[in-house]
């Protein structure tokens, strides 16, 4: 009997993800396009803007992005003795930290980042080899996060 609930459970579930996997984008919803070895960028409208493979990647390696901060995905991943982040951040942003977390979520390190700066680094040599969580918090707000394997030969 309880086969029955979970497998109505699954299937609950994987027609939610599908359902926002396949959903019909919005107006304000931007679609990637390639043609002819390009990437385009249009709206559901139909107007379509021409934009360079680089600036595409570009813009896919970011963790969060904002008119106030931008930040990078943290690199290289997987990492041996040091990994960086890179960053941009206006003058009216109160205050954006990155935290590193342990796999079950402890908190093991908390890095500022300073206006005057465009990079942190965090020092992964001590950190036995596994998966870690990396999450932005601006101005006390958690904003994103992300996984980084540190592998050690």
């Amino acid at each position: 009997m309880d086969h029955l609930f979970s497998q109505g459970k699954n299937l609950a579930m994987r027609d939610y993800y599908r359902s926002l996997l396949i959903a019909a984008p919005t107006s304000s919803t931007k679609a990637t396009v390639s043609r002819t070895g390009g990437m385009a960028e249009g709206t559901v409208s139909g107007a379509i803007t021409e934009r360079s493979s680089e600036e595409a990647v570009r813009i896919d390696e970011r963790m969060y992005s904002s008119d106030r901060l931008t930040v990078s995905n943290i690199y290289p991943n997987p990492a041996h003795d040091v990994a960086e982040i890179d960053y941009v951040m206006n003058s009216n942003v109160g205050s954006a930290s990155i935290t590193l977390l342990g796999i079950l979520g402890a908190p093991i390190a908390e890095y500022t980042l300073d206006r005057n700066d465009r990079k942190v680094r965090l020092q992964t040599r001590d950190l036995p080899t596994g998966y870690y969580f990396y999450q932005l918090s601006v101005e006390g707000v958690k904003v994103a996060t992300k996984k980084l394997l540190v592998k050690h030969q």
